[in-house]
């Protein structure tokens, strides 16, 4: 009962602040907020509902042994290098070949090395991690969430119902500032993307025996991958074949990662922690 309890509350929790988000433009609109909700501070701060709702969930229906082991989970860093690695050159890999297939597409593929200085690009991976969702995600998607639909469901159902809450509760922040064009086909896509990404996620978790600090580094990863390859090949920014290929590498890498998942299904179990 409380594993249910904590859910629908880590649910309403990451789920409502983030169409509060949504409801302070709607009030700035009409002449009834004060004040900017378009701010630097709060769009930095947008991101952090899931992590806020995985504190107080656990707060409320475990208490401190909830918090202990929330805390356990985004501090554990003991975990094969080789997974490390994997979690941050994986992404990079795929922009890698984002960026040759591509080029055998037609794209005039030119390297800007000068507007990524080095310095810049070591800074930039960790903004991304603090103000570009990872931090203010991932204690909530994989640190609480995902332990505790992997306590019920099979991997492929959990991972699938993360990347459906994930991509509900991304729309919001992304209409309020019109950050993209609401159409059918950003919905498809973009859905594609949450969806394929949380069965990575997923892989990734089990394989560090429940590490929410390795979500980090990846969630970080795959943002600043991104990032890398359209600053580096501004052609990519405007060649409509750009997401299809994305898309594309990123949904087998997905189904390598739901088949490894569904093969050792039994082997599952250590990625929870008792309570």
């Amino acid at each position: 009962m409380d594993n249910k309890r904590s859910i629908l509350l880590f649910l309403a929790l990451a789920l409502g602040l983030s169409f509060a988000y949504w409801g302070l433009f709607i009030l700035f609109d009409n002449g009834l907020l004060p004040f900017d909700p378009a701010s630097d501070l709060m769009g930095a701060l947008r991101g952090y509902g899931p992590s806020f709702a995985a504190v107080l969930s656990a707060a409320v229906v475990y208490g401190r042994k909830g918090l202990q082991e929330l805390w356990i989970r985004v501090t554990m860093w003991r975990i094969p290098l080789w997974l490390i690695a994997l979690a941050i050159m994986g992404p990079m890999l795929g922009s890698l070949i984002l960026i040759v297939i591509s080029h055998f597409t037609g794209v005039g593929v030119v390297f800007d090395f000068g507007s990524v200085p080095l310095p810049k690009m070591v800074i930039v991976f960790f903004f991304f991690a603090i103000v570009d969702g990872p931090i203010g995600e991932e204690i909530g998607w994989r640190g609480f969430l995902l332990p505790r639909l992997l306590e019920k469901h099979g991997v492929l159902k959990a991972s699938a119902v993360i990347g459906l809450v994930w991509f509900v509760w991304h729309l919001p922040l992304y209409i309020a500032t019109d950050r993209y064009d609401m159409t059918l086909g950003f919905f498809f896509s973009y859905l594609l993307n949450n969806v394929a990404f949380s069965f990575l996620h997923t892989w990734f978790f089990v394989r560090s025996k429940g590490s929410a600090f390795l979500a980090i580094i990846f969630h970080t990863a795959g943002n600043y991958s991104v990032y890398l390859a359209i600053t580096l090949v501004p052609a990519l920014n405007d060649a409509p074949l750009t997401e299809p290929i994305y898309l594309g590498i990123l949904v087998v890498a997905a189904a390598v990662a739901a088949v490894s998942l569904w093969r050792n299904r039994n082997e599952l179990r250590f990625a929870t922690l008792t309570r």
